[in-house]
């Protein structure tokens, strides 16, 4: 990106052309040598120039970066700590981060991880070999050059025969990265730290998961010291190598030379070797499926009053690491999510520990047969963005759970399932918002919605209970069914979440609902259509089946109970001529306003 107003241009003799990144204590800029020469320049925030013990850290890293050369590691050409403003200049590596690889591609796979982990073995075998630990191997100090990854970053290592300089009562890393060791006894950690990170970064790069990720920095600290390690999605061989790396012992873990030959079973051809989530697989008769057409939604414009709470860590007090998760109840949340009570089995499913009144584990039959889905090719309206008098003839309408039902007619009642309305992440924990691998939570961009954690057993049962709330709402005001939206949100973000744990997640709502009375719909979601009745779905409401001509496979599987909504006068017409006498169809304009706004339309066949 480019230089920003105030930005140096130039420092050392070297012209400064673009920003690469930046961080708390620095700025990395894109440099020019006379000679032409690209290196990277970090360059050290002014307040910290003051700092004398910041520059004694900085004349660390610099000492520790250049006493390590090797293939995977960016050497240091220039520095100079005792400038006006610090800076050090490093061998220019084109490439992003393994942090924005993963974010922006999903996670490597066959060669690519292979290659990856062999790379990074290397690189701490040199690191190590010069008597250094660097102490933050994460997936931001990973660049992932054409030829191999690049450590980079010395910024907290410290050589083994030194004492860390490490502020009295206080860690400095990076906590879903660090070992237990860096918490509890910061000023004795050994190579083996780097071993056990080393391990948590192979989980990212294979899963797009963290193995250590709590709703703070405290809890994720407690999990690294105390608890197992999330490796869900992580398939043999890497997960018996990331098991070992993981050990809470120091010495429990592998040396770098048996890492070598561990990293060496990995599989070394493109075909993947990690675990795919049945929605990135084909499906019978959905050979296409890769190229179907993504959903949003077309929910209301309703914004619910909060803010979301930032994560930012810059330091962990040790006391606060020590007695973080004590409580009873913080203690028992989190072995149920990580490690057996309400575990996730293999298909999604809980286990038989979980409650009985949301466990989906009952057939989905058993109280599905109490209810009543919407009657088959009613005349309908789709209005979850505003509620308005029925049109004549209606029969069937869906409404936003914050309005009344429609007296004299079946109503269906829309909320926000997997996702969050606008400007609502302070009604949730922390821990529910889906997040990246910096901490930032991660948006549906097309709708600015933050997007919700299913990943765990635990957390989809939390999460389902605010539907659950919303389904009970539904059920006083009067309402026959429910239209949970955005169970299609896995295929939105397939690096983080799978068809798997959005089936487990939506059974939860079936049972509650089936136990309340009410018929439960699928909102698109072809993929998942054929496991409808093992998830415990009724009908099925859809947009937009026209256009894309899907409307034959949702009859298919919903025995023609389907509400079928287009926004485009090409869809509703392909959709009357081949379903209108078995479907209920209408055409919405896409915000489904109420009648008499602005942009308002609805039509029929």
């Amino acid at each position: 990106m480019p230089l920003k107003p105030g930005d140096v241009e130039s420092i050392g003799g070297y012209t400064l052309t673009d920003r690469l990144g930046s961080g708390g204590m620095g700025i990395v800029f894109l440099g020019h040598s006379d000679s032409g020469r690209q290196v990277a320049v970090k360059v050290v925030h002014p307040p910290y120039a003051q700092d004398e013990e910041f520059r004694t850290r900085f004349r660390q890293e610099i000492a520790a970066a250049r006493q390590v050369s090797g293939a995977f590691t960016a050497p240091v050409v220039d520095a100079d700590a005792d400038a006006e403003q610090p800076w050090m200049a490093t061998l220019y590596v084109p490439g992003r981060t393994l942090s924005d690889v993963v974010t922006q591609d999903g996670p490597l796979s066959g060669r690519d991880l292979r290659t990856l982990a062999l790379g990074l073995v290397e690189a701490l075998r040199d690191i190590h070999r010069v008597g250094v630990v660097h102490r933050d191997l994460k997936p931001s100090n990973i660049l992932m050059a054409e030829d191999g990854p690049r450590v980079i970053d010395f910024g907290i290592s410290h050589a083994v025969d030194n004492e860390a300089l490490t502020v009295t009562g206080r860690l400095i890393g990076t906590p879903p990265f660090m070992s237990p060791e860096q918490f509890a006894s910061p000023r004795e950690v050994t190579g083996a730290s780097d071993v056990f990170s080393l391990g948590s970064v192979l989980v990212y790069a294979a899963s797009g998961n963290r193995p250590f990720d709590g709703s703070s920095p405290y809890l994720t600290g407690y999990q690294v010291m105390y608890e197992a390690p999330y490796l869900d999605g992580v398939a043999e061989p890497l997960r018996s190598i990331a098991e070992r790396c993981l050990a809470k012992d120091p010495a429990a873990r592998p040396q770098l030379a048996d890492l070598r030959r561990m990293a060496l079973t990995l599989p070394g051809s493109t075909a993947p070797d990690v675990q795919v989530a049945p929605a990135e697989a084909t499906e019978p008769g959905h050979e296409d499926s890769d190229a179907r057409p993504v959903r949003h939604g077309r929910r209301g414009r309703r914004i619910l009053a909060g803010l979301a709470a930032a994560l930012v860590v810059t330091g962990l007090a040790i006391a606060a690491v020590k007695t973080a998760g004590k409580s009873a109840g913080e203690t028992a949340a989190k072995t149920a999510e990580r490690t057996g009570t309400g575990a996730a089995q293999k298909d999604g499913s809980q286990s038989p520990t979980a409650s009985a009144s949301t466990s989906p584990s009952a057939p989905a039959s058993a109280s599905a047969s109490a209810v009543m889905a919407p009657p088959v090719h009613a005349r309908w309206d789709y209005q979850i963005g505003g509620a308005y008098s029925l049109p004549t003839g209606v029969r069937v309408v869906s409404r936003s759970h914050e309005d009344p039902a429609a007296p004299g007619a079946y109503n269906i009642c829309n909320f926000n399932a997997l996702q969050v309305q606008k400007g609502a992440e302070g009604n949730w924990a922390s821990d529910l918002l889906l997040r990246d691998a910096n901490g930032d939570v991660v948006y549906d961009k097309d709708w600015n919605e933050a997007v919700l954690d299913i990943r765990t057993a635990a957390k989809r049962q939390r999460i389902a209970a605010k539907g659950n709330s919303w389904i009970d709402a539904c059920a006083a005001k009067g309402y026959q069914a429910v239209e949970p939206d955005n169970y299609d949100s896995f295929t939105r973000f397939p690096d983080y979440l799978t068809a798997d744990q959005a089936k487990a997640f939506m059974k939860l709502l079936s049972a509650h609902a089936h136990k309340k009375g009410l018929a439960i719909a699928q909102k698109n979601t072809l993929e998942l259509a054929p496991d409808r009745a093992a998830v415990g779905l009724d009908f099925a409401v859809v947009e937009e089946c026209g256009k894309w001509d899907e409307c034959g496979e949702f009859a298919k599987a919903f025995d023609n109970k389907v509400l079928v909504v287009e926004y485009t006068a090409k869809g509703l017409a392909k959709a009357c001529t081949d379903w209108g006498s078995a479907l209920s169809i209408v055409r919405r304009d896409q915000d489904v306003v109420s009648e008499g706004t602005d942009g308002y339309r609805r039509e029929t066949c």
